[in-house]
């Protein structure tokens, strides 16, 4: 797929790299400087941090939150590879046809008296709104200090008109195959609603920080997925 991209846009398909180093930049934070201990994966995916972690990480308990079938694969693929699984590392099935999050956390012994790191990334797009703003609330309401990093696909209006016609291929081939997007949301707004909710900071980047912190040698930000934070 990025062979057949044209070059302007490969050079931004970009957003694998910034999320997961802004959602692992908020976390180092929230270790280093409000001693959380709890990280939550929502959407565990192919989400690699757990097998890269570094020396400040092995104090956290984490939790990687997945379907199932999605979880069984990945625990496969990691044997395949000879990569161990970290004894700080517990898988959580959750299929939420049957069962909550709520009620998949408390039974992996996730502790909701301690504040939480959550990250969701790369998620948001195929929940429903009301999906969405169960979630945030559900993260509302643990501990004050506890986290939320995630991101948003955003809306036409704001996008480069190249980007427009390839977010439209994508969310194509994604319905295609069972996946389709379901909210794309401007992050000022949802900033906003965030606040509503009683969340005490939040924070989105646009493509041009991206582009600031991030991005050298011809590489830049994606503009279709940007990353956001919100404390409690």
């Amino acid at each position: 797929m990025l062979a057949r991209m044209p070059e302007r846009l490969r050079n931004r398909f970009t957003h694998y790299m910034s999320r997961s180093r802004y959602a692992e930049e908020c976390l180092a934070e929230a270790v280093r400087q409000r001693r959380l201990g709890q990280y939550v994966i929502l959407g565990g995916g192919l989400e690699t941090f757990p097998y890269r972690q570094p020396d400040w990480a092995g104090t956290l308990r984490i939790f990687e939150v997945d379907h199932p079938v999605t979880q069984t694969w990945k625990r496969r693929r990691l044997a395949a590879a000879g990569i161990a699984e970290p004894p700080n590392v517990q898988f959580v099935p959750v299929d939420f046809d049957v069962t909550t999050l709520e009620d998949g956390l408390a039974k992996a012994g996730v502790v909701p008296s301690a504040p939480t790191f959550f990250s969701m990334l790369g998620v948001s797009q195929y929940l429903t709104p009301e999906a969405l703003d169960h979630t945030f609330r559900f993260v509302r309401g643990m501990p004050r200090g506890s986290e939320i990093a995630f991101t948003v696909a955003v809306p036409d209006e704001m996008l480069e008109p190249d980007y427009v016609d390839f977010t439209a291929a994508l969310m194509k081939r994604f319905a295609e195959i069972g996946e389709p997007w379901l909210t794309r949301l401007r992050p000022d707004a949802l900033a906003d609603r965030l606040r509503e909710m009683g969340f005490s900071a939040v924070e989105w980047l646009s493509a041009a920080a991206c582009n600031d912190r991030y991005f050298r040698d011809g590489l830049r930000a994606s503009e279709q997925e940007l990353p956001m934070r919100a404390v409690v």
